[in-house]
């Protein structure tokens, strides 16, 4: 690719972009006028108490996304009334009883075509958390943080009762106060927003709000409703939650001949110092996550793999802590740093529009993420103690100005300290301003955890790589400069790591970069093409280099994509890059990409897509170039309203180095929203190893819950199933209950 080529692209991209056409929602935000009642309310799924007929209606829903400003298809209303316990909410969804599709599933475990209603709560008005509230019409819950996406993670204690009608269904909410975070003044002002989710006959999904929602403006707050004047009961100190928990297992290695058991006891406890304030300790704490990750080929993988935080503990509170590439390109905090804490504590709280949050952790088992300019590698440290301090301060729009510290002490010898600042903020017109700015000392030990004698380079920039006592520093920079909105979107974007850069509790895979990123994309909606509902559009250019001044990396993506009216939905994507790796250069590198998804049926779901590459093997001592394709396969079947299957098959080859297979299974049975049973099947070809994990599960709340379940591990020698044997076995018991 030319420097010269390489520059009008650049220069195109970012010229068009300066004259993006603007979708702006300027309706008037509705508002919700709240009656505080002093008689009860029985949750029933029936809203024929008396009170209800006070009650202020909110109607006149209207679409999202592809059917923006469009009228909904089915009526909905919504009422809501409070107490000193407790915040009520009544959805009536009309739609005719056949219409209706729902499924008995655990807590935040719908399919995807479902139908739901929920309800958004922004508390301080200032986006630094808006709840998301939901049920289906069969009584499964759903919660989390709404706003831009859904984050499942947290969850909250909340009733709710549901009744199927011959006009359609009703859905009636009792969250108690005690379960939400919100100020200590007697008079609030909150935003909140009522939605709904169904699926048509043509198998598209639609999502409709009371306030008009654009998906094109970040800023979430600023397009709920006002809930003014509210006078939420005063959550006294002292409240306290208990949740102990018992895990006892028992364990097998085949190999060598050996069993091992554990009955491990622990505590967590929640303590509130007021409605805004908590405090969290764990002693002993089970951080081990029930949901096993899936797994990954890494054989031509120079980096360390990112698995999502699944474990409850960090829930609570993990928007404070955020610090990650989503906005500025520097991830400083990765919660799966702290591994297996003996003790764990979590203070967070707020005044005012300033948040701020404490972690602190004792580890008895350290892993350490060092990054290199080209690979990362993880270094087992043993004992170690980690603080995280954060602070952040909301500003208008969702805007929001923090700071944040992290350091972990090893036992052993060493500490790493990484402080950071992050900025982002919406001047107006769609615009997206992010700046992330951060330094690191490492102090190293002098014990040689990390030696890398078979390595050729010893040193990089002015350090040796080995532990051998020396400090290292390094700093890193992220800038981002964005403008999205309906039809359009461009992005300017810099990420800068000086080649002493670590972070202390983060997850940063190189350092020694400059890279920098131009994107512009289209969207164009179809009002009357007989097939097409939208396609988007996009072109990427990125160029990377090291901090010598070297080019690392060049490349131009193009993607193309279409969402048809039967529910298909079908992706283009192309690639040409030129690289240098390990001081070889490789140039004119491609990579395509096809990926469709799509329903059969009401019952059947299928995602397939296919991609051809030029790929380094990264491995060998002397990189070299070969053919690599990948093909996928992945079905979801619904089998009855209580039961689920999906399989999908990945299969990955790259000409005269590996190929080879992953497979993965799922089975899902739910008895009752609050008992399932869940058989998950994994194999990988690359290392000829089964992994069969089946597990019952009751969860009566967010917090109490027994599991039951086994992982078993089996190996074979050629193929799926020549000389299977068992090597491991693993069955375990966990019991937690919220006193």
């Amino acid at each position: 690719m030319s420097l010269m080529r390489y520059k009008i692209l650049l220069y195109i991209t970012f010229v068009s972009a300066l004259y993006s056409q603007t979708f702006l929602d300027l309706t008037p935000r509705p508002s919700y006028d709240i009656q505080k009642i002093d008689s009860s309310i029985i949750v029933d799924g029936q809203l024929n108490e008396s009170v209800w007929e006070s009650a202020q209606i909110a109607t006149g829903f209207t679409d999202t996304g592809i059917f923006q400003g469009e009228k909904s298809a089915f009526k909905t209303e919504v009422k809501a009334l409070y107490d000193n316990q407790n915040l009520y909410v009544g959805f009536i969804a009309y739609t005719p009883p056949e219409k209706i599709r729902t499924s008995i599933s655990k807590r935040d475990n719908i399919n995807d075509d479902d139908d739901y209603v929920g309800i958004q709560l922004d508390l301080f008005d200032d986006e630094a958390l808006i709840y998301g509230i939901a049920a289906s019409p069969s009584a499964t819950q759903i919660d989390g943080r709404s706003g831009f996406g859904f984050d499942k993670s947290l969850d909250l204690i909340f009733d709710v009762q549901t009744t199927i009608t011959d006009y359609g269904y009703i859905v009636e909410f009792a969250i108690p106060f005690s379960s939400l975070r919100y100020s200590v003044a007697k008079t609030q002002n909150w935003r909140i927003n009522f939605y709904r989710r169904y699926t048509t006959d043509d198998e598209i999904g639609h999502e409709v709000f009371w306030a008009s929602t654009v998906r094109g403006i970040e800023c979430q707050s600023c397009q709920m409703a006002y809930l003014n004047n509210i006078e939420p009961p005063k959550q006294e100190r002292g409240d306290v939650e208990y949740i102990p928990s018992l895990v006892g297992g028992y364990s097998q290695d085949f190999r060598n001949d050996s069993t091992s058991d554990n009955f491990e006891p622990s505590l967590f406890v929640k303590y509130p110092i007021s409605s805004v304030d908590l405090l969290e300790v764990a002693l002993n704490p089970d951080f081990s996550q029930i949901e096993s990750d899936d797994i990954q080929n890494d054989i031509n993988t120079v980096n360390a793999l990112y698995f999502r935080e699944r474990r409850p503990f960090f829930s609570e509170g993990a928007e404070l802590f955020k610090f990650n590439s989503d906005r500025g390109y520097i991830n400083l905090f990765y919660s799966r740093t702290i591994n297996d804490p003996s003790v764990a504590l979590k203070y967070t709280g707020k005044v005012g529009k300033t948040a701020f949050g404490v972690i602190s952790a004792i580890d008895e088992s350290s892993l350490l993420l060092l990054p290199f300019e080209e690979s990362s590698t993880v270094v087992p440290m043993g004992e170690s103690t980690s603080n995280i301090v954060r602070i952040k301060r909301m500003l208008k729009n969702a805007g929001e100005l923090g700071a944040i510290i992290t350091n972990r002490t090893f036992d052993k010898g060493g500490d790493m300290t990484t402080a950071g600042v992050d900025f982002h903020y919406h001047p107006g017109n769609n615009l997206h301003l992010t700046l992330h700015a951060t330094s690191s000392i490492h102090n190293e030990s002098d014990n040689l955890e990390y030696n890398p004698e078979d390595e050729e380079d010893q040193t990089f920039d002015k350090y040796t790589k080995a532990f051998d006592g020396e400090e290292v520093t390094g700093n890193a920079m992220g800038f981002s400069l964005s403008k999205f909105d309906r039809h359009d979107s461009a992005g300017f974007t810099v990420r800068l790591r000086s080649p002493g850069f670590r972070t202390s509790n983060g997850f940063e895979r190189n350092n020694s970069t400059k890279w920098i990123k131009l994107s512009r994309g289209k969207n164009i909606y179809y009002d009357n093409h007989p097939k097409l509902l939208k396609s988007e559009h996009s072109i990427q250019l990125v160029h990377k280099e090291n901090y010598s001044g070297l080019t690392k990396k060049q490349e131009i993506t193009i993607k193309n994509g279409f969402n048809f009216k039967n529910g298909f939905n079908l992706s283009f994507a192309g690639e040409i890059q030129d690289e240098n790796f390990r001081g070889l250069q490789f140039n004119n590198h491609s990579d395509f990409t096809v990926s469709f998804t799509g329903k059969l049926n009401p019952n059947t779901k299928i995602h397939s897509g296919i991609n051809f590459n030029d790929e380094i093997i990264r491995y060998l001592s002397v990189p070299e170039v070969t053919w690599e394709n990948n093909i996928w396969f992945y079905t979801e079947i619904k089998l009855s309203n209580q039961s689920n299957f999906s399989v999908g098959i990945n299969y990955e080859e790259a000409q005269e180095y590996y190929d080879g297979f992953l497979i993965n299974a799922r089975y899902t049975h739910s008895f009752t929203s609050k008992l399932s049973m869940r058989a998950k099947v994994q194999y990988s070809d690359f290392s000829n190893t089964w992994f069969i994990e089946p597990l019952l599960t009751y969860q009566p709340n967010a917090f109490s819950a027994l599991y039951f379940g086994v992982n078993d591990l089996l190996n074979t020698e050629d193929d799926m199933f020549s000389n299977l044997t068992e090597s491991e076995r693993q069955l375990f018991v966990k019991f937690q209950y919220l006193f």
